[in-house]
C-alpha cells in the first residue's frame, strides 16, 4: 500500500532530483587506519614447541636477568614494531575473558621507556601485571552463566595457570593477548 498525499499529486520518478540538501552536510573523518603489525610472541626457552607461551606468575617473580634465560628474545626492542606506521608511543591493552565481556577492560601501555623501546621481556611483565589487575578487580562479579567454566578464583582458573602466548594488533594501537590456560 502507498501513501497519498492528499494536498501534492505524486512526483513521476522521470523528473526525481538528485539533489539533497543534506549533501555535503557530514563529512567522514579520514580514516588513520595503520595495517596490523606482526605478533609479538612469547615462548618458552627449552619448550617442546613454539606458541605454547610463559606462566605470567613466572614473569612477575623473575628478575630482569632471570628473564633472559627463560623467555627467548627478552632483549628484543618490540616497543618499535608496536607502535606501527603511525609512530604510537602509547598503545592499549585490551582484556576480554569469557563470561566477563560486561567488564571490558582496557590497560594503557607505554612501549617506548626513556632508554628506548620497550623489550618483549618489560612488555611480558606490563602485560601479566594487567591480568593480575584485571584478576582482582573481577573479584567481586559472578561470571556472566556462559562463562562459568571460565571463572578465576574460588575453585575456578587461578592466575598460575594463565600462560602468555602472544599479543596481537587488532585496530591501530589496539592489541589483545592470546593466553593460554594450563588446565593440567
Amino acid at each position: 500500500m502507498s501513501y497519498m498525499n492528499p494536498l501534492h499529486p505524486p512526483v513521476p520518478s522521470n523528473i526525481h532530483s538528485s539533489y539533497t540538501a543534506l549533501a555535503g552536510a557530514y563529512s567522514a573523518p579520514a580514516s588513520r587506519r595503520s595495517p596490523p603489525c606482526p605478533a609479538v610472541t612469547f615462548d618458552l626457552h627449552g619448550a617442546p614447541s613454539r606458541g605454547l607461551g610463559v606462566l605470567m606468575c613466572e614473569l612477575l617473580t623473575r628478575s630482569g636477568g632471570a628473564l633472559d634465560c627463560i623467555l627467548v628474545g627478552a632483549n628484543d626492542g618490540v616497543g618499535a614494531q608496536m607502535s606501527g606506521s603511525l609512530g604510537f608511543r602509547r598503545v592499549n591493552l585490551k582484556i576480554l575473558w569469557p563470561g566477563y565481556e560486561h567488564l571490558d577492560r582496557s590497560h594503557p601501555l607505554d612501549i617506548y621507556t626513556p632508554a628506548g623501546p620497550l623489550t618483549r621481556g618489560q612488555l611480558a611483565v606490563h602485560v601479566a601485571h594487567a591480568y593480575a589487575r584485571f584478576i582482582e578487580e573481577l573479584q567481586g562479579y559472578p561470571p556472566a552463566q556462559h562463562g562459568a567454566s571460565w571463572r578465576f578464583g574460588n575453585g575456578g582458573i587461578g592466575f598460575n595457570r594463565l600462560m602468555l602466548s602472544a599479543l596481537w594488533n587488532v585496530f591501530d594501537d589496539i592489541w589483545l593477548a592470546e593466553v593460554v590456560v594450563d588446565f593440567r
